[in-house]
């Protein structure tokens, strides 16, 4: 740190024009300036001011030096003013991690408005369902719906995601509704292949705790809710499917909720990132926007209170 500062003073006595004024700049004694300068001389070994009574000159090796440590402040002053951009407007290039089907549903559709508001963003949005490695695979944050248990990665979590069984009218006109769990097992169901148990769902009525595990058997497998949504309007069979992905195909009758006293897992809506410190007002900016965008969307999910600050890893697959 000695060595940059009489550099920097080095430059100050230069762009000043002696000794004295470079201090009044530097608000120092004239005789720290001055010590300073022999200093960096002895560790260059070279003399690179003359020194008069009424006037400095460079020598041939302080011309050299003063156009290279001149260059080296400006481009630091240059660097400390575009970090301090960074800290007054969200810019720079943010990678998100994303749920294909949230992705689609709820990021996509999001963007526009996002890049309105902060034009200097440059984001690099992944539709992936699999867990990645935040820090090794160089992702600021990523969108989660999942159990999580405790690990470093620090988590914010949005909403509660609610699942249902929904079929087609359709599919209905041609099966008997199933009114209780056991009556899926006669049904023809689509299969979403990432979940833990695929073959399995799991659905536990309002008045009793006991969870109710069905095999459920579908020629139809696939793994992202958004093609089983397809499938299901297709009237191909019954889908347990996420709130979210279904929720205006309910409301406009393109499907039906079935079993509505019974209710399936329900899984967190996260957004997780590698740390608390030093948290880049790009990751904050993009945090607030999507926990507003999830709160403009509340009837797609059960809305809890966000739990700041917890500490968890991803232990189930995203939907």
């Amino acid at each position: 740190m000695e060595h940059f500062t009489a550099i920097a003073t080095f430059v100050a006595v230069v762009d000043a024009g002696s000794f004295t004024a470079a201090a009044d700049t530097l608000d120092v004694a004239r005789s720290v300036v001055s010590r300073r300068i022999g200093a960096l001389e002895a560790r260059l070994e070279t003399r690179l001011l003359h020194r008069t009574t009424r006037r400095l000159a460079l020598t041939d090796a302080g011309k050299l030096f003063y156009e290279r440590a001149e260059r080296a402040m400006s481009q630091m002053r240059d660097a400390e003013r575009e970090i301090s951009q960074l800290r007054d407007e969200p810019s720079g290039r943010l990678v998100i991690s994303v749920p294909m089907s949230f992705g689609l549903t709820h990021i996509f559709p999001a963007l526009p408005a996002l890049k309105l508001r902060y034009p200097k963003l440059e984001l690099d949005v992944r539709l992936e369902d699999r867990q990645v490695d935040l820090l090794r695979e160089g992702v600021d944050l990523a969108i989660r719906i999942a159990d999580l248990d405790t690990s470093s990665l620090v988590a914010r979590k949005l909403a509660t995601v609610a699942h249902c069984v929904v079929a087609s009218p359709a599919y209905l006109a041609r099966r008997t509704a199933p009114l209780l769990p056991g009556d899926l097992q006669a049904h023809e169901c689509l299969i979403y292949t990432l979940s833990k148990t695929p073959g399995t769902w799991r659905l536990r009525c309002a008045e009793a705790p006991e969870w109710n595990a069905v095999a459920v058997r579908g020629s139809m497998h696939a793994n992202n809710s958004l093609a089983l949504r397809e499938l299901a309007l297709a009237g191909m069979g019954v889908a347990l499917l996420p709130d979210f992905v279904v929720a205006r195909d309910l409301a406009e009758g393109r499907l039906a909720r079935l079993l509505g006293d019974w209710h399936a897992t329900e899984l967190g809506l996260y957004v997780v990132y590698p740390t608390r410190r030093h948290v880049s007002l790009a990751v904050k900016a993009f945090i607030e926007f999507i926990a507003t965008r999830v709160g403009a969307h509340s009837s797609q999910f059960a809305v809890e209170p966000a739990r700041r600050g917890k500490s968890v890893s991803p232990s189930d697959r995203p939907a």
